[in-house]
């Protein structure tokens, strides 16, 4: 049981959505995206019309069961338990990729004060320290995470608005031409960039997974989730104009921190440096809000038996620790294993993949409430908005990319004994 005391509030739950999109994404993305040239602001504005849509979806969801464990409970009402499982071990895989991309995020970023750290044996053990801190910040229980959370999404937001409202008094509308620079078509260019930009908004779901440990989850988590999905796709968009009117894709391309590069020319080089530690802030409340993810998630499997029991240990202050050093352990090593690659790339092939894991769970979510309107035509109103978003995510699907997929097929087949072992398992405890 959770008394009121360590449960968050709707601002913490609101910060707890805008924190978990705006993360590196937004400060690591222009350096992917520039590529494509300034076509890529479709790809914004078709992502955000996505997770809007989205958003609305889990809204409904989170309404109709209040203090439930999210996505396996949505999942399970509509494919069963073995699907269930199948997704959130999927969307579990996802978040791990996540937090090593993140941890690689802030690296980059800190070699705008530590240049040694483009050296790639410097850059694992940074990254993996970031993890260890963010850990011991997890462990202080809900309220620290919350309160961390909500001073870090505030921070965040200042060179972003910045940027805003001095890169249009700035901006060099040459740097928009021709729209597309690589050598894709102009309908393959948005296909992909759509891909890449919905990867800032993963984590428009946070505050449905930790659902029990939200005051009054039935209202706050279903408007802290449309809320702040609204928000953050107006943040996204116009920091992301306002970028590339500033620097041009070749400017960008070479960058290890293009939103620093940004604030170097409206304010001087100065502000190249206090935009990054703005950008690794931003990074380090991502990875706050999302290891609070990582490690409910299996701890929920875990009371339903089909995860390890050794996710269910708490400590004093009703946190799974065992659960966080095993998940974060995980990420350490995904974080090593990508060493040999330059941090824009492994940055890249890291979100594609977790993109992947991710969207099948929306997916899966948006395919259920389609067949809710073949049960009762009655819910062709309320769910209707479940049509559009199917087509959407499909079109996603075409942009992630072979490898990506196979590796993501393969990160799931991972599964399937585990899942076949705890019902073993779990039946011969019972007999």
């Amino acid at each position: 049981m959770h008394n009121i005391e360590n449960k968050i509030e709707f601002k913490e739950s609101f910060t707890l959505v805008v924190g978990n999109m705006i993360g590196a994404g937004i400060f690591m993305l222009p350096i992917s995206l520039s590529a494509f040239g300034s076509i890529s602001i479709i790809g914004w504005i078709i992502s955000g019309i996505i997770s809007i849509c989205l958003a609305t979806v889990f809204k409904k969801l989170s309404r109709e069961y209040p203090g439930e464990s999210g996505p396996f409970t949505y999942t399970k009402k509509y494919f069963g338990e073995f699907t269930a499982f199948l997704v959130v071990w999927g969307y579990w895989i996802s978040i791990l990729l996540l937090n090593a991309s993140l941890a690689i995020a802030i690296t980059s970023y800190s070699t705008v004060f530590i240049p040694i750290l483009k050296n790639p044996y410097y850059n694992i053990f940074f990254s993996s320290f970031i993890i260890i801190i963010i850990s011991t910040i997890s462990l202080s229980g809900i309220k620290g995470i919350g309160k961390f959370q909500f001073y870090t999404a505030l921070i965040k937001l200042i060179p972003l608005i910045l940027i805003i409202f001095l890169g249009f008094l700035f901006m060099n509308g040459e740097y928009f031409y021709p729209i597309n620079v690589s050598n894709e078509t102009d309908f393959r260019a948005i296909i992909i960039t759509t891909t890449l930009t919905f990867f800032a908004f993963l984590g428009l779901e946070s505050a449905t997974v930790p659902d029990n440990k939200v005051q009054n989850s039935k209202e706050n988590v279903s408007k802290s989730t449309i809320y702040g999905v609204i928000f953050t796709f107006f943040i996204y968009l116009l920091s992301s104009i306002a970028l590339f009117g500033l620097l041009s894709p070749e400017q960008i391309q070479e960058s290890n921190a293009p939103y620093a590069d940004a604030g170097g020319i409206i304010l001087g080089d100065y502000a190249k440096y206090i935009i990054a530690i703005f950008a690794i802030i931003s990074a380090l409340g991502s990875i706050n809000g999302w290891t609070l993810l990582q490690i409910e998630l299996p701890k929920n499997l875990s009371k339903n038996n089909l995860f390890p029991k050794i996710f269910l240990k708490e400590n004093a202050n009703n946190i799974p620790s065992s659960g966080l050093i095993i998940s974060n352990t995980i990420v350490i090593l995904l974080i090593v294993i990508n060493y040999s690659k330059d941090l824009s790339n492994i940055f890249t092939e890291l979100i594609l993949t977790s993109t992947f894991c991710a969207l099948i769970l929306y997916f899966l979510i948006a395919l259920g409430e389609i067949l809710r309107i073949f049960e009762n035509k009655k819910n062709l109103k309320s769910n209707f908005i479940s049509i559009p978003l199917f087509l959407f995510l499909i079109w996603i699907f075409v942009g992630i990319g072979f490898d990506s997929i196979l590796l993501g097929l393969a990160l799931f087949s991972l599964s399937i004994p585990i899942y076949f072992y705890q019902k073993y398992y779990a039946r011969n405890r019972k007999s």
